[in-house]
């Protein structure tokens, strides 16, 4: 299970896996010129890119997450 927290200050929603609430394995900020989404997955081989809506970076940094955690299975 994937949780986020968004930070009032820093404008970026970090994201942390149920095993380990306290480290981020990924998050995602808004990007001031031009306006859009920049999003960064953390585990293994980190993998980031930038979307036009919120909705669209978080989809896109789920499926990173997830694709990695597959792969980190299939080599256990």
């Amino acid at each position: 299970m994937i949780s986020k927290r968004h930070c009032p200050h820093t404008h970026v929603t970090n994201y942390f896996a149920s095993a380990d609430p306290l480290i981020a394995i990924g998050s995602i900020s808004e990007t001031a010129d031009p306006p859009s989404y920049a999003w960064h997955c953390y585990l293994d081989d980190p993998v980031g890119g930038t979307a036009p809506e919120m909705g669209v970076a978080e989809a896109a940094l789920r499926r990173a997450i997830e694709r990695r955690r597959r792969a980190s299975l299939k080599l256990s």
